[in-house]
Formats: C-alpha cells, structure tokens, sequence
C-alpha cells in the first residue's frame, strides 16, 4: 500500500527482503542483456501519481532532500522515499544491496508511475548488474535523472529498451530552484506526451551549428565521462546510427579531449549520424564549451555529421529536460531536434 500522508511515504513492507532480492538479481541479469531497437516509453504523469524517489549514487543532503520533496508535492504528486535514501556510507548513499533494493522495489510496485533520483556523484555503475529489468519490461515507469545516472539510462535503454529522461535531480537542481525554463521543460516532460515534440523550440536562440546538416536516429549520451566509463562493458548500447548528446561538469579540457579520442578510437564517433552539445564546465565552473567544440569538430573531420552547440543541457541551469532513447531528427536549417512518432504505440 502507498500511504497518503504527507510526510514521506515509504513501502516499509518491502524493506526487509530487499537484500535477498538484489543479490538474486545480481545473478540473474546477464542473461537478459541484448541489443535494443524497439523503444518502450512509459505514459506520462497524471496529478495524484505516486512517483518514488531513491539515491542510487551519492549521499543526499536532508534539507534539499525536503524542498525537493516539496516541489514534487506541489506539482500534483504523491512522493515515495526509498526505505535507504537517507544512508551514507562515504561517497554512497548506503551499500550497494540497499542503494539497488530501493530501486527495485519502487519498480516492481504497481501503484508507483515514475522514479525520481535525487542526486548524483558515483555508485550508480556498481549496482546496474541487479537492476530488475524484467519489471521494467512488465511495467516501464518514467524515471528522470543525469550525471551519474547516465550509467543507469544506457543501461536500462540496451538491455530493455527504455526510454528515459534526462533532467533535474530532485535533490539538486530542483531543490535549489529552478528557472522558468527549466521548470517548464520539466514539467512538460512529466506531464506531456514526447511524440513529435521539437526538443529546440524554446532554445534557438543559444544555438549553434557547428557543422549543418539533417540526421536521425536514437538520441542517446549524457554525461560524457559516464559515456566513457561504459565503453567495453555489456550495459552500453549499440550507438550505431545515434544522435549523440553530451555534457560534463567539472573537467578539465584535456580530460575532455582524451575521453572524446577514447569515444573515437572506439569507433563510436565514425558510427554517431550527429550531435548535440550541452553545457561543459570545467574545474572551477567556468564554460569550456568553446574548446570542446574546436575537439569535436577536430575528432570528427573524417566523419563529417551534423553538430549543434549550445543546448541547454547539463550541469548548471537553464537544463531542458530531454528523453533519452527515443528516435529524432535533428535538421540545422529548421534549428529543430523533433522526437519521431513512428515507433510509438497507444
């Protein structure tokens, strides 16, 4: 039962056998692992949904735990905090069992519509080998997250086929505040359909084309060093034929130059059909998006795609929440990044 109350509720119920379950999971999940190309794209949110949220990577700060809470609760929403939300254990919100326990129980629990995570940092790669991707299969549920969840939404998009959302974590952005945009982006994101929507319209004016062009294919990425760290591993999917989105907080521009050569030695940026930037930041915060796009620009000269700066994506606001896994066109003459209606269903 999901509790009505105000304050936190929580599946208490589930909590004692999270551990067994996660532990089994880590033995089951290779099996399911395959290559995707059909897309299942959870409903969005109606007012009064029960939606969880969990900390799968870092540790979580109470207070900004509480106003992200708050703005969840003001948009019409029935908040559910994971039974470990609140553990720290170093740089982990609780150990690896407890932190993917959460998770699964909010995906196997039918009254739950969307998952939230309320931060991110690091962890969320130690538990992806006991992600329930069978419950996901059952009963897909819109999840929003980035940075360090990035890991999770390639991850979930290779081995079931999951659309996602990239956006504003609630212990984060959203607990701090965040502008018209954004906050509008976010809500659309929740509470509209994605077929056929134009990711650029609001933004054309930030916009760069760094190379023209018309593309389509899966828009996947994220945060470019989580990119980076799935390469080789089972969880990264086939990024054949994909429009790729990047952005990354807190690197240096040489860090950057050598992880989009890794991208490069690995083939991904001779097989991508375009590209999007975000917002890159490096050590002290300060924007090194022009260097990144004299890298890429460079990385790409034997592969000529489309590219697109500017893209209010990423760390810092204004973030427009965006759907990962789900098939785009981007065409630099229109400036518009438009979701494709074909595969989706009713």
């Amino acid at each position: 039962m999901i509790s009505n109350d105000r304050q936190d509720a929580r599946p208490t119920k589930r909590c004692p056998g999270h551990v067994k379950m996660a532990r089994e999971q880590r033995m089951k999940q290779p099996e399911n692992i395959r290559s995707v190309r059909s897309v299942l794209v959870p409903r969005p949110l109606s007012r009064g949904d029960a939606v969880a949220v969990t900390a799968p990577s870092g540790p979580v700060d109470p207070k900004l735990l509480e106003a992200g809470l708050g703005f969840l609760r003001d948009l019409g929403l029935r908040p559910v905090v994971g039974c470990h939300v609140r553990e720290n254990q170093g740089y982990l919100a609780g150990n690896d069992s407890r932190r993917c326990a959460d998770l699964n129980a909010m995906l196997t629990t039918p009254e739950i519509r969307g998952v939230f995570f309320a931060r991110g940092g690091y962890g969320v790669m130690r538990i992806l080998d006991m992600v329930d991707c069978a419950a996901i299969s059952r009963d897909p549920k819109l999840m929003v997250g980035m940075s360090d969840l990035t890991a999770l939404q390639l991850s979930v998009f290779r081995r079931c086929g999951l659309a996602t959302f990239s956006g504003p974590m609630i212990a984060g952005q959203v607990a701090m505040g965040l502008d018209r945009l954004s906050e509008e982006s976010f809500r659309n994101a929740l509470f509209q359909p994605v077929r056929e929507s134009d990711l650029f319209s609001t933004c054309r004016d930030m916009l760069k084309v760094l190379r023209p062009g018309r593309a389509s294919g899966f828009l996947l990425g994220g945060c470019l060093s989580m990119v980076t760290a799935l390469m080789g591993t089972e969880h990264m999917p086939e990024m054949d034929g994909c429009i790729l989105l990047l952005e990354d907080v807190s690197e240096p521009l040489y860090r950057i130059d050598r992880m989009l050569t890794q991208l490069r030695l690995a083939g991904l940026l001779k097989a991508i059909r375009g590209m999007v930037l975000g917002h890159f930041l490096g050590p002290q915060d300060q924007s090194i998006i022009e260097g990144v796009e004299s890298l890429v620009l460079e990385l790409t000269e034997d592969h000529p795609v489309p590219i697109v700066s500017g893209f209010p994506h990423g760390h810092v606001l204004p973030n427009i929440t965006v759907p990962h896994g789900v098939p785009v066109e981007l065409d630099t003459e229109a400036l518009s990044l438009t979701v494709r209606a074909d595969p989706f269903g009713d």
